[in-house]
This record gives structure tokens, sequence and C-alpha cells, in this order.
């Protein structure tokens, strides 16, 4: 049986391989890997990975826990990420797609682990009146998807716009950092509210005026 035959033949190793090249600069034990993929997960194949040239082993040097990382030098390890980075788009992908039916999206968008930094506040920034319950069950399923927590935040247009007025910081950090806009209606809106407002007020202005000047004379 060849490397390939043998890596691609067990849905377990594909799991952790996966898992592993989707955080290359992360190290796991056992447990952890239990924890962040949400089910057990046998040591042999870890072991088997390593065997297969995909992972190194390491200590922890406080606990001398072992610790098990992708091995960057892996030959097919371009190859292999890049076809894992591709199905985990295709997959944001339909979650953006399917988010953007759960009610009026006024803004969105993405940051944290979808822009490479997982360790962010938050990965998802909702604006708008959405379904929460619904937005909840995306996410699970996302999750379960790509072996990943995700974190995500809704709050109103009005609840943004105060915050970002303030400049508050959580949102200041999200957009002062590395971010994905998918949807943004809030500017197109502020225009055409700002244009509301002036129509209103021009036909005001100008009566005052024409009584202005008839006082003058």
């Amino acid at each position: 049986m060849t490397v390939l035959e043998q890596l691609l033949s067990n849905p377990d190793r594909i799991r952790l391989l996966r898992f592993a090249l989707l955080h290359p600069e992360e190290d796991f034990t056992t447990r952890e890997l239990q924890q962040r993929l949400g089910r057990r997960v046998q040591e042999r194949q870890v072991r088997e990975l390593n065997r297969l040239g995909c992972f190194v082993i390491g200590f922890r040097p406080d606990s001398g826990a072992t610790s098990y990382r992708i091995d960057p030098g892996w030959l097919l390890f371009p190859e292999f990420r890049a076809l894992f980075m591709k199905a985990q788009l295709l997959v944001e992908h339909d979650l953006v797609r399917r988010l953007q039916q759960t009610g009026r999206l006024q803004l969105l968008i993405l940051t944290g682990l979808f822009v490479g930094e997982p360790r962010g506040a938050t990965d998802a920034l909702l604006v708008g009146s959405t379904q929460r319950q619904r937005v909840g069950r995306l996410f699970r399923q996302f999750e379960r998807d790509l072996n990943t927590e995700v974190k995500y935040t809704i709050m109103t247009a009005v609840e943004y716009r105060y915050r970002k007025d303030i400049g508050d910081r959580f949102i200041y950090d999200i957009l002062e950092g590395r971010h994905l806009v998918v949807v943004d209606t809030m500017e197109r809106r502020a225009v055409v509210r700002t244009r509301a407002v002036q129509s209103r007020i021009r036909p005001r202005i100008k009566k005052r005026n024409r009584l202005y000047s008839r006082k003058s004379r």
C-alpha cells in the first residue's frame, strides 16, 4: 500500500491530518486533540501519522506530556495544506451564503480564524436583524465540518454605530486588524438617510430664505 493510500484509507487519519494542517504552528497532546475535535482520538492513529512522516513528536517541558504537530518539512505538506485550505474555502462560501439567508444582514465581517488569526476576540461579526438560533445552528455545523471552534458576535445596527462612534475597543480591533468585509450596506443606508433628510430640509430652507428676502425689502 502506498503512502497516499495509507493516508486516505482511514477517515480518522484524514481528520487528524486536516486539523494539523490547518493549525501548522500549534502542537497538541492526544487529550487536547480529543477536546478540539470533539471526538475520541486513537493514539495509534496519531503515531501512524508520525510513522508516515506527517507528524513530529515533542514533549511539553512543564508536564513532560507527549505532543504532536504537523511536520513543515514533510514532502507533501504544501500540496495537502493547499487541498484542505481549498476545501475549507468552499465550506466558508457556503456558510456566508447561508448566513445571508438568516435575516437582514447589514454588515458581515470575517476575521480571526477566517483570516489566519485564530486567537482574535471573535471570528465573525454580524450586524443587523438576524434569526439568532438559526445563526447558531449554522456555526455549529461549520464547527463540525472543520473540527474547529468559531467565535461569533451578533449586534444590532444601532449598537454597532454607537460602539463605533465612541471608539469601542472591540470594534476598533476588528476594523484595524486583518478582516474581510463580506456584506456592507451600512454606508449605503447612511447615504440614503442623509439624502432623505436633505430632501425634507431643503424646501424648508428655501421657504425661510424667501420669507427673509421679503422682510429685507
